[in-house]
């Protein structure tokens, strides 16, 4: 029996090269064996200063290392065993409650906890903002996973640092960039309701369907929109070609993505509109028009856009942080929770392509999620078909004709 002791809590990783035989481990008493696999993925686990090993912690890098190829990079992992690694070395030193054990403390961590834990690392050198916020987002994978199923329950998920139900911001208040929104179909249905016309109602579907971002989709133009009769009736997503304004050096990144029939059919739908065909800065049948215009027939500033869906967010009583970027969040979740693809790799792969990322593990911050939600993304037989939903936002939110005039949207 191998015992690993050290003077503070650490992570250990056994690779496959290492595996003679079984390690045992002390844990209170109890011996823990850790024995390789099948698998190529190192054993990892959280030993204590006094080489035992943190059990709560252990069986949740193993869940991990199974997601691993899946919904998560072969590193992640380790860094957040690392994490873990930090917080139980302060909790050995600085425990909340020092009648308790570290598991006991971990299970017991409240907001303020985390703001000491965090203000800790900064201290001791972890001066990056980036650190910082990497540190949080696994502290908060972790905590989540303990109020599931698979973690025991042994957390009330009611008393999250971060809130119920995940309500409360970050307390390093991360960068909107890297905090990807979920965004359900009954809230985009909600936020559709609260615009007055069809001619915003329509383009905001078009940004969700596609996950453009906001410049990308008031630059859209009518050359740009496929005509679906080109393509096979039994493909339910056709390609579209984007000018993307993420490309390097300021200049546009050309990329495709894909768009709905039901999205399609209803672009086509406003453009037969007498107020779109009738607008007085471009000819009937232009090229170049812009592909969504204005309720007085201008084209759409950026400024403008996130102005008309902030101000159906108000009428609606939705949540204030929704900004338009957020439909962007909520195409990749609803890729990730589709049919699409043959698993959740796939899924990924076709985000990376939608989205523009020219890196894999950019389109990975999708995966900074709840456990319970990435085992509802990941479950087999639980797919949703994007198609059905994008003809349900359109049957619950289609808008006839001009219901509403207001002098707005014009250019900057």
């Amino acid at each position: 029996m191998t015992r690993l002791r050290g003077a503070e809590a650490m992570l250990i990783t056994l690779k496959p090269a290492d595996a003679v035989g079984p390690v045992e481990i002390m844990s209170e008493g109890v011996i823990v064996e850790l024995a390789m696999g099948a698998t190529e993925q190192p054993i990892l686990s959280v030993v204590d200063a006094n080489g035992s090993v943190v059990r709560i912690a252990h069986a949740w890098l193993r869940s991990l290392r199974q997601q691993v190829n899946l919904s998560l990079s072969p590193n992640t992992p380790e860094q957040y065993g690392k994490t873990i690694s930090y917080l139980c070395r302060w909790l050995e030193r600085n425990p909340p409650y020092p009648e308790l054990t570290v598991e006991e403390n971990i299970v017991l961590l409240s907001r303020e906890n985390v703001r000491d834990w965090l203000h800790d690392m900064a201290e001791a050198g972890a001066k990056s903002k980036n650190t910082l916020v990497a540190r949080e987002v696994a502290l908060k994978q972790f905590l989540d996973w303990l109020s599931t199923l698979e973690g025991g329950r042994i957390r009330n998920g009611e008393n999250s640092p971060w809130g119920r139900d995940g309500t409360l911001p970050y307390v390093t208040k991360t960068p909107n960039a890297r905090t990807p929104k979920f965004i359900p179909p009954e809230v985009i249905i909600q936020l559709f309701v609260g615009m007055h016309n069809e001619c915003e109602r329509c383009m905001f579907h078009a940004q969700y369907d596609m996950g453009l971002r906001i410049r990308e989709l008031v630059d859209l133009r009518v050359r740009d929109i496929p005509d679906e009769r080109f393509y096979d009736p039994g493909l339910e997503f056709v390609p579209i070609c984007i000018n993307g304004v993420k490309g390097r050096g300021g200049q546009t990144k050309e990329r495709v993505t894909l768009i709905s029939r039901a999205v399609l059919k209803r672009i086509k739908r406003y453009h037969s509109s007498r107020e779109y065909k009738l607008a007085p800065d471009w000819d009937i049948n232009a090229l170049d028009k812009p592909a969504f215009l204005t309720v007085n027939q201008r084209k759409w500033s950026v400024r403008n856009a996130s102005k008309q869906l902030k101000n159906s967010v108000r009428r609606t009583g939705l949540p204030d942080g929704i900004k338009t970027h957020w439909l962007r969040h909520g195409t990749a979740y609803s890729v990730l929770r589709s049919d699409m693809g043959r698993n959740y790799q796939d899924r990924m792969l076709v985000l990376q392509q939608m989205l523009g990322h020219s890196d894999l593990t950019t389109t990975e911050i999708y995966t900074n999620i709840s456990p319970v939600l990435l085992q509802a993304l990941t479950q087999t037989g639980n797919e949703l078909n994007r198609l059905e939903e994008a003809e349900l936002i359109r049957e619950k939110t289609y808008r006839g004709p001009l219901q509403h005039s207001e002098k707005r949207g014009h250019r900057e």
